[in-house]
């Protein structure tokens, strides 16, 4: 479900600029910002209620919420394909995010069908789907457009969507603990924030995913910095992009395995001190092929760090609200996911590689406040699931 829905959207990514140009807006800069209003505004929104998603699926169930919002999703998609001004697309794309809590749903639909155990497992899988869709999806949903038009790519990821929402119908079986019902109905919000170590974890969270959309707004330019000619600067930011994403997945995967045997909190220790030992020297390199060489490099290493994250996360709260944290814990990561490429840009005016830097200073004191909750004679914690006091 994870992977076809994000994928679906991912498609229309690349050709939004265009559409609002089919659309009306023919300066380049108005059609640019257009473009990035909309891009924005439903992560936004995802991210603002995706706790109250969380909360509805807890309360009244998995598989009612997912169709609930596969039904709309297929809905806006079809509308998408027949507007006829920007102003339209923009009231979709508000729906869109109005319905975005397909992500944090996900994760709760996984670990609640595995045990308590599998958590990282579980995560980790759906954590590779998203990336993948990541990866995927923009190159995919570019080739669509051009073979059979931007209106009618709208449609295939409605499709896309219903089908989904027909595995989900008939496949999904929900079989809800009969002891978490009532704790799940009788729980609020508060509930989860109260729980200790959850702000500390949504900080991390934040501060995770802002590194991981950091770097991408300037690629192209520092790729033409690095020499790359201009005819290859897409193809160039579009492998760098698509590599570090298919490494990120497969540390997602591996991570989410080894943390049944091992401490989810200390492999993201290690995470997080080989995230800055990756992304630093990206800052100093001089040729394309050293830069793709690292960013794989930081995919394998700290690709994984949301996905233990969310593992920690998962056994850190109750399970009647374990699809609420889910959204205060996705709430979080989407927030600093949103806020990365503005700051991004505005280090970018004063240095070009200064992001890289920033990054690897962020990971340190992410690593070094991690370190001294783990180290000996601080304050008890269970040790696969605290980051916070």
């Amino acid at each position: 479900m994870v992977f076809a829905v994000f994928t679906g959207f991912a498609f229309v990514l690349p050709f939004l600029p265009l559409y609002v140009a089919e659309l009306g807006v023919a300066d380049p800069k108005a059609a640019a910002l257009w473009a990035g209003v909309l891009i924005g505004v439903a992560p936004l929104l995802a991210g603002l209620l995706a706790p109250v998603w969380g909360r509805l699926a807890d309360r009244h169930g998995h598989k009612g919420i997912a169709v609930i919002a596969l039904v709309a999703y297929v809905v806006i998609l079809v509308l998408s394909a027949a507007v006829t001004s920007v102003g339209q697309l923009l009231a979709l794309r508000i729906g869109v995010g109005l319905f975005g809590g397909i992500g944090p749903l996900g994760l709760a639909m996984a670990t609640a069908q595995a045990p308590r155990e599998e958590t990282g497992r579980a995560v980790g899988m759906v954590q590779a789907a998203q990336i993948l869709a990541a990866a995927v999806g923009p190159f995919a949903g570019g080739l669509l457009a051009d073979t059979i038009g931007i209106r009618r790519t709208f449609l295939a990821t409605a499709v896309l969507c219903a089908v989904t929402l027909a595995l989900v119908w008939t496949l999904y079986e929900e079989r809800p603990p009969a002891e978490h019902a009532e704790a799940a109905r009788s729980a609020s919000l508060g509930t989860v924030a109260a729980v200790p170590g959850v702000g500390a974890l949504l900080v991390v969270l934040f501060l995770v995913n802002f590194i991981g959309r950091s770097f991408t707004p300037i690629l192209p330019l520092h790729l033409a910095a690095l020499g790359v000619p201009a005819t290859r600067l897409a193809s160039g930011t579009g492998l760098l992009i698509s590599a570090y994403s298919i490494a990120a997945a497969l540390s997602a995967m591996v991570l989410g395995r080894l943390s049944r045997n091992r401490s989810p909190r200390s492999l993201l220790l290690l995470t997080l001190v080989g995230g800055a030992a990756a992304v630093l020297p990206m800052a100093l390199v001089g040729r394309f092929e050293l830069l793709l060489a690292l960013a794989v490099l930081l995919g394998l290493v700290a690709g994984g760090s949301l996905t233990l994250c969310y593992t920690i996360g998962g056994l850190m709260v109750p399970g009647a609200v374990r699809t609420t944290a889910f959204g205060f814990f996705s709430g979080a990561a989407l927030f600093g996911g949103a806020l990365s490429p503005s700051v991004a840009a505005l280090v970018a005016h004063v240095s070009l590689r200064g992001i890289y830097w920033l990054d690897a200073a962020l990971y340190l004191a992410l690593a070094a406040a991690l370190s001294r909750r783990t180290a000996p004679g601080s304050p008890a914690a269970p040790a696969s699931a605290r980051v916070g006091p």
